[in-house]
């Protein structure tokens, strides 16, 4: 299993910081293309320019700020998946072979109808997949922390959906799983369509993103569970030091 590094710790200036990903030649980078970081031509010719000094393969993170593909404003809804499936065909551009992205949000308790905002987040998710498989690229969607009013914190969303006929792929964010007290149960139902993960750690408690080792994660249950040479993953970390360090405690966990 290749272990490589999502571009988070830079978020922002990934651009201006490519110097760092020159250096450390990772395996994998996954871009978060939003924002600062937003792709577009020469971005994208910058990136290949790289492969040509080592060998690295990409991931792309759709956008995440300020969308919601469940949004009940069909314009808000119509665009945050316009901007999910130009990620796509960036990731197309790219050679890379998946795109991660987040599912959409329900209002508040008391407020709309969280089913209805179900239908949305599935007519969006069926959209963007229908544009992915076109360009030959797969969508993973990620498992989303406690705390949040994002779709998808549990097992039992994923398998509602392949249910109700939506066909993706599972990006597992294992620090994710950690804040709801579900990784075993991802691991237990979801494991044969985990295709990436996000590794980093945290106490349980909150997102924290800490390096891998730092939290309460049973990293050897991970290991132990996980067809580990069919996939591909990504540290997500907050800082470039952070990522350094938990880039190596992840693949002295899964070398041992």
């Amino acid at each position: 299993m290749p272990i490589g590094i999502s571009t988070l710790c830079t978020f922002g200036e990934t651009f201006t910081k490519i110097g760092f990903y020159r250096e450390s030649t990772p395996p994998v980078i996954e871009v978060i293309d939003d924002w600062a970081d937003r792709l577009d031509g020469s971005r994208i010719r910058l990136l290949l320019d790289l492969t040509s000094v080592w060998d690295v393969l990409y991931t792309i993170h759709a956008p995440i700020i300020d969308l919601n593909i469940a949004s009940a404003n069909e314009r808000l809804k119509r665009l945050s998946a316009l901007l999910v499936k130009e990620s796509i065909d960036h990731a197309h551009a790219l050679g890379a072979p998946l795109v991660v992205v987040h599912p959409g949000s329900f209002p508040p308790d008391g407020r709309g109808n969280p089913e209805a905002h179900w239908r949305l987040n599935s007519e969006s998710l069926s959209e963007i997949c229908e544009h992915a498989a076109k360009e030959g690229v797969e969508v993973c969607i990620e498992n989303m922390p406690a705390g949040t009013r994002l779709f998808f914190q549990t097992p039992q969303d994923f398998l509602r959906a392949s249910e109700e006929g939506l066909d993706f792929e599972i990006a597992l964010d294992v620090g994710h799983a950690n804040t709801k007290g579900l990784l075993n149960e991802f691991l237990a139902q979801l494991r044969g369509r985990i295709r990436h993960l996000h590794l980093h750690d945290n106490k349980g408690d909150r997102d924290a993103h800490l390096p891998v080792g730092r939290g309460t994660i049973d990293w050897k249950l991970l290991k132990r569970e996980i067809d580990i040479p069919s996939l591909t993953a990504v540290v997500e970390a907050n800082t470039i030091p952070e990522a350094l360090e938990s880039i190596a405690a992840a693949r002295q966990v899964f070398s041992s």
